[in-house]
């Protein structure tokens, strides 16, 4: 099994990340972001564990 090269990370109120979980492939991760944000809304990041960089990020959050 190859390592995973992205983890996918939600965004708490407080501005603290929590790891949701990991992929192969960015664009494994932007579905998964995508089904993830539908299925809980909230703020989502895919990190690029390569380049130690968000790359895609999804808010789900309802505006005030």
């Amino acid at each position: 099994m190859a390592p995973s090269e992205f983890d996918i990370l939600e965004r708490h109120d407080d501005g603290s990340f929590v790891w949701v979980e990991s992929t192969q492939d960015l664009p494994a991760a932007q579905a998964r972001l995508l089904a993830l944000s539908i299925e809980s809304p909230g703020e989502y990041f895919v990190f690029d564990k390569k380049t130690q960089q968000f790359v895609v990020s999804r808010s789900t959050r309802p505006t005030n």
